[in-house]
């Protein structure tokens, strides 16, 4: 076990907030341009993002292989994005940045809690 169990909840309890302001950051895009995306992408990362909220609150077993798939194409998409914005304006993406360094954070908590569920049962 990396983290203790509290330290441990109330990071993915914070991670869950993180997708609720990401779900609305998703709905505000909706009604007004604040990327190139377009209004699909959005509406599909506002479901993303409350099963993200449901996930790091519940974290059903299956939670765990979602967001590995979801880490993958968040990194290709953000970082992706990251790369050619640096390229093109020499400016950093700041909502790329934390998407990418606080993904794998989240997937260790959640690792870290299947460890702590498999040996609490042997």
């Amino acid at each position: 076990m990396i983290l203790s169990n509290k330290s441990r909840n109330i990071l993915l309890n914070v991670f869950a907030m993180l997708a609720i302001f990401a779900a609305i950051y998703h709905s505000v895009a909706i009604f007004y341009k604040l990327d190139q995306s377009p209004v699909w992408r959005h509406l599909l990362f506002i479901g993303i993002n409350m099963f993200c909220v449901v996930g790091f609150l519940k974290r059903p077993q299956f939670f765990l292989f979602f967001f590995i798939i979801l880490l993958v194409q968040q990194y290709y998409s953000h970082g992706k994005f990251m790369i050619n914005m640096w390229h093109a304006q020499h400016k950093i993406h700041w909502i790329s940045f934390f998407v990418i360094l606080l993904l794998p954070v989240a997937l260790l908590c959640l690792i870290d809690e299947r460890k702590s569920l498999k040996r609490k049962s042997l």
